[in-house]
């Protein structure tokens, strides 16, 4: 997979070498900001699902865009030089809570054409970046959640591996310049 161009690459790897760039901050805090409703999480595509989406702010990028936009373009204002896309749980694994897995290319892909939107409008100020988050799934591999039964996995090595590839697909595929990989 190529994350960018030949010259975006080069533009960015020149420029770490000038200065230190800038990371915006935290989505999750920015979000709660605008203290939403479940209505508003679920918009009008989702308005009759059957299941709670409150909370889900992955979904944003799908039912409250111009949101997710106006946060990415506060730190670009800010002088952020690089911005994360709103993908910090958007992986099949994490999205099950929502009975929502089968939405995770969709959703990063929407993601990243989002905060590729954002960085074109402030790119004749300064070069600007789009890091596709993975953050870590709600399953571990390294413990078992059941203390009775200390050699249990919730997932396998395989269903994590799928879940990130069809992530970073997506993320490709929307126009990422970066993978960051979060806590």
């Amino acid at each position: 997979m190529n994350l960018t161009s030949q010259s975006q690459t080069a533009d960015i790897r020149q420029v770490m070498k000038e200065k230190i760039l800038i990371l915006d901050g935290a989505m999750g805090t920015m979000i709660q900001r605008y203290k939403l409703t479940e209505e508003q999480y679920r918009g009008e595509r989702f308005k009759d699902y059957p299941h709670l989406l409150k909370g889900h702010n992955d979904l944003l990028v799908l039912t409250q865009p111009e949101i997710i936009q106006a946060i990415h373009e506060k730190y670009l204002e800010a002088g952020s030089d690089i911005i994360e896309t709103n993908t910090f749980n958007a992986n099949a694994i994490s999205l099950a809570d929502y009975h929502m897995s089968d939405l995770a290319f969709e959703i990063n892909v929407a993601a990243a054409k989002l905060a590729k939107a954002s960085t074109a409008k402030f790119h004749t100020q300064k070069p600007r970046w789009v890091a596709g988050a993975i953050g870590p799934t709600n399953k571990t591999l390294s413990l078992s959640p059941d203390v009775n039964r200390p050699d249990f996995r919730a997932t396998s090595f395989d269903e994590l591996h799928s879940a990130y590839y069809e992530q970073v697909d997506g993320l490709v595929q929307g126009g990422v310049d970066l993978i960051l990989v979060e806590t």
